[in-house]
């Protein structure tokens, strides 16, 4: 049906605004997010504004890092440093990822009620969200984020990482789960998501299979727009070239 390729980390410094401002320029992503608690997201949204990509800008929720935007979660050891600052530890822990207290959740509501008035504060429409390390999929984010989504009528959300070419079946079953559960949100989600890297593996495993894959199933993938030493273009660590966007493009392409 499509695919969807996402700048996530937009306002997360001044490079990565440079370097997702030049992959919109070049055409090689369809939309960011933006990461509105962090020191550049003003220039972000200033830079898609000039640039004309501002109704391309989602918001990329973030609990695990720079400061937040509400007080009380900056004050709770599971989330911030003694300086205020989120350290990303919950995220890190397996129990925390699965069960939070009533309180926590709380907190955790509050926090992302700022975070998506602030968003749509600057005049956001496209009303899409995902995640900074992906926390939306713990469940005591998504139990903060559900009456939210309704509430704030977001219109579409990202999925569990699902484009695996070799996960636990412990994590599989996990991401079913939580994909099904946003199914029924009544908010538009992809079929498949994953990185740069998934894709490529993904479809060398399905072999000439793929053009059928991609003309009956949507797909999104994230990429990490950065400059690395030598200033070149990269997603993480991947030089964003003609043959890497090649790549990308065989599936884009065959958008039906």
């Amino acid at each position: 049906m499509s695919i969807i390729i996402n700048a996530d980390d937009f306002g997360k410094s001044e490079k990565v605004n440079q370097a997702i401002l030049e992959c919109f320029c070049k055409r090689y992503v369809d939309r960011t997010t933006l990461m509105v608690n962090m020191p550049y997201a003003e220039e972000a949204v200033q830079l898609a504004k000039e640039n004309h990509f501002f109704d391309k800008v989602g918001l990329h929720l973030n609990l695990t890092d720079g400061k937040p935007l509400t007080e009380a979660i900056g004050r709770n050891p599971l989330f911030c440093d003694e300086k205020g600052q989120f350290h990303a530890q919950f995220h890190q822990q397996l129990k925390y990822r699965l069960y939070m207290s009533d309180s926590d959740i709380r907190q955790i509501q509050e926090e992302l009620i700022a975070q998506i008035q602030r968003y749509l504060g600057y005049g956001a429409t496209l009303r899409h969200v995902d995640s900074h390390h992906h926390v939306h999929t713990d469940i005591p984010v998504l139990k903060a984020l559900e009456p939210l989504l309704k509430k704030y009528e977001i219109k579409s959300i990202r999925i569990g990482r699902n484009l695996f070419h070799k996960e636990s079946l412990g994590n599989r079953f996990y991401k079913r789960y939580y994909n099904s559960r946003l199914g029924a949100l009544h908010v538009d989600v992809t079929d498949y998501f994953g990185s740069y890297v998934d894709y490529v593996k993904y479809f060398e495993a399905l072999g000439t299979k793929k053009t059928a894959f991609c003309k009956n199933h949507s797909i999104e993938i994230m990429v990490h727009p950065m400059y690395n030493e030598q200033e070149i273009l990269v997603d993480t660590v991947t030089p964003m070239n003609e043959k890497y966007m090649e790549i990308m493009n065989d599936c884009r392409e065959k958008q039906i």
